[in-house]
């Protein structure tokens, strides 16, 4: 009997992790990724060319919040790879009204709020803003210290627009379940481990493994340039080639298939980035800690700096370097202007007149889907298009609900444990 002929579209941590999970069923499938890289992991990558060591996207994991990621760790045998965070980089900063201010910044305003919480009585089942449940349970200062840092640092937007229920779906669980977020906060059952973590040779080791765990058809160098949906099935064409698939699954960025097939997919937001990582072969930086943020107020280039030195030390290759990772507003940038900002932010945030040994820049354009209140309706109605039109077809993303790795891997897990449970049994 010949195999039924799966297609994953897209070779970031969504693709490639789904066809981990499809493989186990390889028996009955045959299963082929398209990536149009030369390499799988999309944006997760490291790089120790320059003599120091940069994790180019995603580079630290919270435990408490990475189930399905340690699972997937622990099943290809990269949990014996896990590294901790260093302990002197506990401490976060808020750039706030021209001051590096320790986080949280405690006032009365903090303590206000934090007592509010107490007594405000939760709003069940209904969506709102970051801004809005913030200053409803809370007060407006503690959206503006607290919330708005977690907003940027995240998704790089406004608290004003992001969806509590589907940015920040923790908070809104304690509120429902506990009735205050302190409460639920102080009722949650402790994670026994390293608060962060990473891997002992970076992020791309753990692509690397999940590769080499992986055993299906690659195609890397080869981008999707069109796709026809046909009665048993779909016709793929590629840069380089044409091929025919019973399931599709797509891993794309929403705007790739949404331009390609679903264009329903086109009203999501997106947001950029320009990553700028510096070098310096001695310690130029004074503060203790693992970075700050920007405040989305301030009026400046820059959405916040990871002490990368500070956070892994682990990674340092010299005895005495600085390993800094500035992250700029825009995502439109020249190497040069990019470079720029960043060493003027670095001189007058942090006092740091030195020039950095090495620089490397990332430009990250629609990197950050931005979940917006009435971004569940969106999905609803992708879904119910995909269920009538295309119902060989199947989404992974960043954009359904969370954009961090763990998300992606958990979506991709359902999303095939529900395929095989259908089609395998």
């Amino acid at each position: 009997m010949q195999k039924k002929r799966i297609f994953i579209l897209g070779g970031g941590i969504s693709g490639l992790s789904l066809a981990y999970y499809l493989a186990k069923r390889k028996d009955l499938y045959e299963i082929h990724l398209i990536e149009k890289n030369e390499r799988p992991g999309g944006w997760i990558d490291s790089d120790d060319s320059t003599g120091f060591f940069f994790e180019k996207g995603p580079r630290v994991f919270r435990s408490s919040k990475s189930k399905e990621f340690l699972s997937l760790a622990a099943e290809i045998g990269m949990d014996k790879e896990l590294v901790g965070c260093s302990p002197h980089a506990k401490k976060r900063y808020l750039w706030r009204e021209g001051k590096l201010r320790q986080a949280p910044i405690l006032s009365w305003g903090l303590i206000k709020g934090v007592l509010r919480d107490l007594t405000v009585k939760p709003k069940i089942g209904q969506d709102e803003s970051v801004w809005e449940f913030a200053c409803r349970r809370f007060n407006a200062q503690v959206a503006r210290d607290v919330f708005d840092p977690l907003v940027t640092g995240i998704y790089g937007g406004s608290m004003r627009e992001i969806s509590i229920s589907l940015g920040f779906p923790q908070f809104k669980a304690l509120e429902e379940k506990y009735g205050s977020v302190i409460k639920g906060f102080f009722k949650m059952p402790r994670y026994r481990g390293p608060r962060l973590f990473s891997f002992q040779r970076g992020m791309k080791s753990f692509i690397k493994k999940l590769e080499e765990c992986t055993p299906i058809h690659f195609h890397y160098g080869e981008e999707i340039t069109s796709i026809q949906s046909q009665e048993e099935g779909f016709e793929l064409k590629t840069s380089q080639n044409i091929y025919e698939a019973d399931y599709l699954f797509s891993a794309l960025p929403c705007h790739v298939i949404g331009r390609l097939l679903l264009p329903q997919l086109l009203h999501i937001s997106l947001q950029g980035t320009t990553l700028v990582h510096l070098g310096y072969h001695k310690k130029v930086l004074k503060k203790k800690g693992f970075g700050y943020l920007v405040g989305s107020q301030e009026k400046e280039d820059i959405l916040g700096v990871v002490f990368d030195s500070n956070a892994f030390s682990s990674f340092n290759r010299l005895p005495q370097e600085t390993r800094l990772t500035v992250m700029l507003k825009s995502d439109d940038l020249s190497d040069g202007e990019a470079r720029d900002l960043a060493i003027k932010a670095l001189r007058k945030h942090l006092k740091i007149k030195e020039q950095p040994d090495v620089s490397m820049v990332l430009s990250a354009p629609k990197v950050f889907p931005q979940l917006k209140v009435g971004h569940d309706k969106i999905l609803k109605e992708v879904e119910a298009v995909t269920q009538q039109k295309y119902p060989r077809l199947k989404l992974v993303g960043n954009y359904f609900y969370g954009v961090g790795v763990n998300d992606c891997i958990a979506r991709a897990k359902s999303v095939s444990e529900i395929f095989l449970r259908e089609t395998a049994s």
